[in-house]
């Protein structure tokens, strides 16, 4: 089985924690979106502009500050996870408004504290966002232990049930195939649209006359979401597919 290094989604971290392919985990959802409840409950914070996330080694979940005892913002900067976990580089968050309903797990019917996993990590509290289940690289450049190299992209197939908005404007990016994807994060604060990309994709800035509101695929009580990176450590939603399913 082949193996990708954590820092797919996280960072740099030693050794491998067997993070397989898509098509070695057998893992393939339908590329339709999966039905959202009409009015959900929030688990997020309104107004987060840095996300606060650690990939939780052991179960290759990415949890957020939250809970009763969330990681203050000036313990941050600092904090380094204990052995076998992985801070998120920084994630300067280019959507509006999001909507997270439920830990990935969680039944679609749950209600309240039910919906979310707690976890507690070197003294805080956090809660389960998503899961990793697989994790691609497309393009000529390669994937390594450091990352999507120039004219590669990382394609990490997540558990995720949380609804984004973006308004404005936003960075698309698109693909040879009618992939379409939409930048969610950077590392810096500033976006950078000199990358170099695969064979066939590009990325440019376009104006939105209209909000334009993204929720989980798969159908049904499924939520996923294909998180791309750039060699930059630029992050996309992917909200179009080349094929009816992914892979």
């Amino acid at each position: 089985m082949r193996c990708l290094r954590l820092w797919v989604v996280v960072g740099l971290m030693p050794g491998c924690l067997s993070i397989p392919t898509s098509a070695d985990a057998e893992v393939s959802y339908a590329a339709v979106e999966s039905p959202w409840p009409a009015s959900p409950v929030c688990l997020n914070q309104p107004g987060v502009a840095v996300a606060k996330e650690v990939l939780f080694g052991r179960t290759r979940t990415v949890v957020i500050a939250g809970g009763s005892n969330p990681i203050p913002d000036e313990r941050w900067p600092s904090y380094t996870p204990s052995l076998g976990n992985q801070k998120n580089s920084d994630r300067f968050l280019l959507f509006t408004r999001s909507c997270f309903s439920r830990s990935p797990g969680k039944s679609a019917s749950c209600e309240g504290e039910a919906c979310r996993d707690v976890i507690e990590l070197d003294g805080y509290t956090w809660v389960g966002l998503s899961k990793v289940e697989a994790a691609d690289c497309v393009g000529v450049g390669g994937c390594t232990n450091m990352g999507a190299n120039p004219g590669a992209l990382f394609v990490v197939v997540t558990r995720k049930c949380h609804e984004l908005v973006f308004e404005n404007e936003g960075w698309f990016l698109d693909g040879p195939n009618g992939e379409r994807a939409i930048m969610h994060a950077t590392a810096t604060g500033t976006v950078n649209e000199n990358v170099t990309l695969p064979a066939g994709w590009t990325l440019k800035k376009e104006a939105l006359a209209t909000p334009l509101v993204l929720r989980p695929f798969g159908g049904g009580d499924a939520c996923f979401y294909n998180i791309i990176r750039d060699h930059t450590l630029q992050a996309y939603h992917q909200f179009k597919y080349a094929t009816p399913r992914y892979p």
